[in-house]
């Protein structure tokens, strides 16, 4: 009998023709290597955001076949993330690539700037989806989408890194492990529009290996600080509006680094890319080293609060029914906030056991300086950074 997963995967890739052709009608017309031939017509601005609904529909059929959500944090589709029987092969990379779907993907990204709020999250999505298929087939769409200036220019600036961190990070790993070869690997020819040649903008390798290196530092002393910040703001007797406020943006800040950890364990090239690009400079090594270093001695210093028993216990004596509302009105406020305390202290345990196991996955992965076919075999990692007390 046939596996479900395959037949709708086969079904998936029996479609790609007409997936490109969908894409290829509802992208503004501008190409995709840059230029301001953009054309607008009435007809466009009245469907202006009809590629955000292409968009949403396509991006889970694509996630499907590559097993990977790597616009939900790199969590895995089906278990077995790492494995590659459950990931995008060779073969259908090429598929892809020769179909014109993935052309189309990255045309519709560079073509769809400047969008409402709602656009740009669903254009975000699909940044991230591009680079889940580039770096489950690295020399095929890895070294395919490297050469789209439009798009490399993005996602190796330092904006860009101080936008979206962890998205900074893998890019210039990306960019820095592909671009580092000494001899030349074929490389898949770019299918222009025209006869135009096309000239690659310099791309500095060391340079992108720093800037990976440097944003994995700020990834730590940023998670580093958010747990500290975090452990003050749970333990805070008077809870206000802009305390949970903190918190929140603590745990999202905190949420990066698994992110950072899904990736690793999820995608098969993944430790080999990162690992790649650190060692590309010979300083970036020891620094991450040190970066997650500090990090798990912050959170070996983190109370653990696994014995909470915080709370409020009865009064036995009988009270006086002149005293007897506002003693239960006392009380009633009293268990309110313990109640509150215990809660804030449940979260604080749910956050830091995933950046604990984030920072394990990390360290090995570090110790391990092999990459190529080393699979991290850790939980999937599922991280919400809202709270029933938020």
């Amino acid at each position: 009998s046939v596996c479900p997963r395959d037949e709708v995967s086969g079904a998936i890739y029996n479609s790609i023709d007409t997936l490109t052709r969908i894409i290829e009608c509802v992208r503004p017309k501008k190409s995709v290597f840059g230029g301001d031939n953009t054309r607008k017509t009435p007809e466009d601005n009245r469907t202006a955001e009809s590629w955000v609904r292409t968009a949403v529909c396509i991006i889970p059929m694509v996630e499907y076949l590559i097993n990977i959500q790597a616009r939900f944090d790199f969590q895995a589709v089906f278990e077995g993330g790492g494995s590659q029987k459950t990931t995008l092969s060779d073969s259908d990379a090429k598929a892809l690539l020769d179909s014109g779907l993935f052309r189309e993907l990255l045309s519709l990204y560079t073509c769809t700037q400047n969008g409402s709020d709602a656009s740009n999250v669903v254009r975000l999505q699909l940044l991230r989806t591009i680079f889940a298929l580039s770096v489950q087939a690295p020399e095929i769409l890895g070294r395919y989408v490297i050469r789209v200036p439009d798009l490399v220019k993005e996602v190796h600036s330092s904006n860009f890194m101080d936008s979206h961190l962890v998205d900074g990070i893998l890019w210039t790993a990306l960019g820095s492990s592909l671009l580092e070869s000494k001899t030349e690997a074929p490389k898949p020819r770019l299918k222009l529009r025209s006869n135009a040649k096309l000239t690659l903008p310099p791309v500095d390798t060391s340079t992108l290996a720093e800037r990976c290196s440097a944003g994995f530092e700020q990834l730590c002393k940023s998670c580093n600080s958010a747990l500290i910040s975090y452990k003050e703001i749970v333990d805070r007797d008077n809870q206000s509006e802009d305390d949970e406020n903190e918190a929140r943006k603590y745990k999202e800040t905190l949420g990066s680094i698994v992110k950072f950890s899904n990736y690793l364990s999820n995608c098969p090239h993944g430790i080999k890319i990162w690992l790649d690009s650190s060692n590309n400079n010979d300083a970036a090594p020891q620094k991450a080293k040190t970066a997650i270093t500090d990090l798990r001695s912050t959170l070996a210093r983190l109370p653990s609060y696994a014995d909470d028993k915080t709370g409020v216990t009865g009064s036995d004596h009988k009270k006086d029914d002149d005293n007897e509302n506002l003693s239960t009105d006392v009380h009633s406020e009293i268990r309110q906030k313990a109640t509150s305390l215990r809660q804030r202290r449940k979260d604080f345990r749910q956050v830091v056991s995933l950046v604990r196991s984030s920072v394990k996955v990390i360290a090995l992965a570090l110790e391990s300086q092999k990459g190529a076919g080393l699979s991290l075999k850790a939980p999937m990692l599922s991280y919400n950074a809202s709270s029933k007390t938020d």
